[in-house]
C-alpha cells in the first residue's frame, strides 16, 4: 500500500509534546504547522508555518486548518466550538472536538466514568459554598481531593483538604469543581492507549512518583512489579475506557491501584502524555510515532518493549525565574543508556517541565537506580 509520506499535520499547542511529536515524524519527511501564543514554543523551529495567537482564537485554527491536512492537538485547552465547526466542514480533527469536550471539563470526565460503568473514586460535583457544605458530609474521613473542573494543568487547580476548614469557610476554588474520596497509600498508574478507530493497542503499565509540593511527575519507570492478573486487569480496563470514548487517537488513562488492588480511573488525557515519554527510546514504537501513524492513516506500530526503563522529568526548582544553565550533564552523559530530551525552552520557572531524561537497563531496578543518581547531580542553576 503506498502512502504520500509529504503530508503536512496541524498541530494546536506548540510545547514539548508537539516537540516530540514533530521529532517522530522527521524520518518521515512529515510536515507540521503550529499554533501557539507563546512566540518562543518550543515548536517554533520546526514548524513549516508558526501561527502565533491564542489557542481559543476561532480564526487562527481556522488558518492552521486551511493550510494543513489534518489537526491534532498537544492540550485541552483549546476552542472546542471552533474545532467542530471544522469538522462539520469535513476537516478531520483526531481526537474529535466531542472527546475533547468530556476530557476538558473534569465534572463531565466524570460523569463519563459513571455512565459507561468505568470504576472511578467517588465524587460530588460542586459549584457553590452551599454545595461544598452539603457534599462533604457525603465522604468518609476528614481529608479530600478538589479539583477545578476546567482550567487545571500540570499539577494546577488541585488541591488536598480538610473537611473542618471547608466547613468553617476555607474553600480552595470559587470555580465549579469536583470533590472525590481520599485514598491514602495507593499506587499511581498510567496505561498508553492508542486507537484507530478499530483497533486498539496499548503499552506496558508505568508506575508514577509524584513531587508532592508540584503534583508534577517527579520519575516513572516501566515495567513494575506487578501481578500478571492486576497488569491484565489495569490495561482491559484502559482499553475499555478508550472504546467507551470512540477514541481515535493517542490516549494517557491515569489511575489509581490501592492496597487492596482495587482500581480506578483518574483522569484521560486525550493526547500524548509526559507518562509516556520513556516510549521514545523504550519501545519498538513510541507514543508519539503511534500518534503520527493514525493522524495519516498508517498501520499502528509494535508497542513491545526493548528494555526496562525509567524517565526522570527536569524541572525548574522554586529559586529561580529567568535564563539558566544545568550542572551534572558531564556525569550524565557517562551513563550507559542515558538518552536527554531538552524542551528547548528559553527560562525557568517554579515548576516548569523545562525536559527530562530516560535510562534504559537490562532490569526496572536498575534503570530506577540509575535514574535517580543522575536526579541528584542534575541542577538548574541561574545563568551567570
Amino acid at each position: 500500500m503506498k502512502k504520500p509520506f509529504h503530508p503536512i499535520i496541524g498541530i494546536i499547542g506548540g510545547g514539548q509534546l508537539g516537540k516530540m511529536l514533530i521529532e517522530s515524524g522527521m524520518p518521515c519527511n512529515i510536515q507540521y504547522n503550529v499554533l501557539d501564543p507563546d512566540p518562543n514554543a518550543p515548536c517554533r523551529k520546526y514548524a513549516l508555518n508558526f501561527i502565533n495567537a491564542s489557542l481559543e482564537n476561532k480564526n487562527a485554527i481556522k488558518k492552521l486548518s486551511s493550510v494543513s491536512n489534518i489537526l491534532t492537538y498537544e492540550i485541552e485547552h483549546v476552542n472546542t466550538d471552533a474545532l467542530e465547526e471544522l469538522e462539520r466542514n469535513g476537516v478531520k480533527v483526531i481526537p474529535s472536538s466531542s472527546i475533547l469536550k468530556i476530557i476538558k471539563d473534569k465534572g463531565l470526565q466524570k460523569n463519563f466514568y459513571t455512565q459507561n460503568n468505568l470504576p472511578t473514586a467517588f465524587y460530588k460535583i460542586v459549584k457553590s459554598h452551599d454545595d461544598w457544605i452539603n457534599a462533604i458530609d457525603d465522604f468518609k474521613g476528614e481529608k479530600i481531593i478538589a479539583k477545578l473542573c476546567s482550567g487545571g494543568y500540570d499539577g494546577r487547580g488541585v488541591a488536598l483538604c480538610n473537611k473542618t476548614d471547608i466547613k468553617n469557610g476555607k474553600i480552595p476554588f470559587e470555580q465549579p469543581c469536583i470533590i472525590e474520596e481520599f485514598v491514602n497509600d495507593i499506587t499511581e498508574l498510567s496505561v498508553i492507549v492508542a486507537s484507530d478507530g478499530t483497533k486498539s493497542v496499548s503499552w506496558n503499565t508505568i508506575f508514577m512518583h509524584f513531587d508532592p509540593k508540584l503534583n508534577l511527575v517527579d520519575y516513572l519507570y516501566s515495567p513494575g512489579d506487578i501481578e500478571s492478573d492486576i497488569e491484565e486487569k489495569v490495561t482491559e480496563i484502559a482499553k475499555n475506557a478508550i472504546k467507551c470514548l470512540n477514541g481515535k487517537g493517542v490516549f494517557a488513562v491515569e489511575m489509581f491501584l490501592t492496597k487492596e488492588n482495587k482500581i480506578f480511573i483518574n483522569e484521560i488525557a486525550p493526547r500524548p502524555h509526559n507518562s509516556g515519554h520513556h516510549t521514545i527510546e523504550a519501545s519498538y514504537t513510541s507514543q508519539y510515532e503511534q500518534l503520527n501513524r493514525i493522524l495519516l492513516d498508517l498501520p499502528l506500530g509494535n508497542t513491545s518493549l526493548i528494555k526496562p526503563s525509567a524517565m526522570v522529568n527536569i524541572i525548574g526548582p522554586e529559586n529561580i525565574n529567568g535564563d539558566y544553565q544545568i550542572e551534572g550533564l558531564d556525569f550524565a552523559l557517562k551513563q550507559k543508556g542515558f538518552y536527554l530530551h531538552l524542551y528547548n525552552k528559553i527560562q525557568t520557572r517554579p515548576g516548569r517541565k523545562l525536559g527530562h531524561f530516560t535510562i534504559l537497563a537490562d532490569t526496572t531496578k536498575e534503570a530506577i537506580e540509575i535514574a535517580l543518581k543522575i536526579k541528584k547531580k542534575l541542577k538548574i542553576l541561574e545563568k551567570k
